[in-house]
């Protein structure tokens, strides 16, 4: 199984960047956090934090840990400070596998799409220096997401659903570069017992549809299937199908915690 580390940038008593109350530690742990839960959500993956809470951690702690583990992708997260404003990436500026390049321009792509609708600016693809991009020994790459000191970003930042959306942005983009396995919606196979999460029964097929739109918006594939109860026709919004019950459970968790709380498994 493929192994991805995120690196939430600093922590504990190194905060980043820093406007008023605002610190950069915390916005990169909360969009990590999302990054890793969309990660587990969907693909068939292994995800490692090199901090999970507010905690100090080295540099060299940082990259040990993923070349230990044998990680095949490593990506850290940062927000910028210096009076700009924007996205960029960043990889190492010194030798580089055509992977990392790929991956750099993949999931920077990626992001860019999906957070051209808030007006980010797209500051580039770049290449730098930076201890975690020299010392892993696997592709990686380093996120500087806006400007912390920039009023406007700041605003983006502190809005949960944008960084709702950075997180799947992320997350969508290592899958591609990294050609994760996605979890199948409906992978049936003849004679098998299907785990299926059912995220709400409709008697009206465009409450479905709303319903099936919502969790592909926040990063959860969904379908909508036809169901005849007797002589009734019911509209369910399947989630996953999964031959593992942990698999599945973890989808319904996933499932209850964007508020469907009328969520179940189904098994059949």
């Amino acid at each position: 199984m493929p192994k991805i580390v995120l690196d939430p940038g600093h922590g504990g008593s190194d905060s980043g960047a820093v406007n008023g109350n605002h610190l950069e530690k915390n916005f990169n742990l909360s969009i990590a956090l999302k990054v890793r839960d969309q990660l587990l959500r969907n693909y068939d993956v292994e995800v490692l934090m090199t901090r999970t809470t507010d905690t100090a951690v080295s540099l060299s702690e940082r990259t040990n840990m993923a070349n230990r583990i044998n990680a095949n992708y490593y990506c850290s997260i940062h927000a910028n400070t210096g009076g700009g404003t924007g996205f960029e990436s960043y990889i190492y500026n010194g030798a580089v596998s055509n992977r990392t390049a790929n991956a750099q321009r993949i999931i920077h792509n990626e992001v860019m799409n999906r957070l051209s609708s808030y007006g980010v600016r797209d500051r580039g693809m770049k290449r730098a220096n930076f201890h975690v991009l020299r010392e892993t020994r696997m592709p990686a790459i380093l996120l500087e997401n806006l400007f912390i000191d920039n009023n406007v970003d700041l605003r983006l930042l502190r809005n949960q659903s944008f960084q709702h959306t950075l997180g799947i942005a992320i997350s969508e983009g290592i899958a591609k570069a990294m050609s994760l396995k996605k979890f199948a919606v409906t992978d049936v196979e003849r004679g098998d017992q299907m785990q299926r999460v059912m995220a709400g029964s409709f008697a009206i097929r465009d409450n479905a549809e709303r319903r099936k739109n919502y969790l592909n918006s926040n990063g959860i594939e969904a379908v909508v299937v036809r169901h005849a109860v007797g002589s009734n026709i019911r509209y369910r919004v399947q989630a996953g199908a999964f031959r593992n019950r942990d698999l599945a459970q973890a989808r319904l968790n996933a499932v209850i915690k964007l508020g469907i709380t009328d969520a179940y498994i189904t098994a059949e």
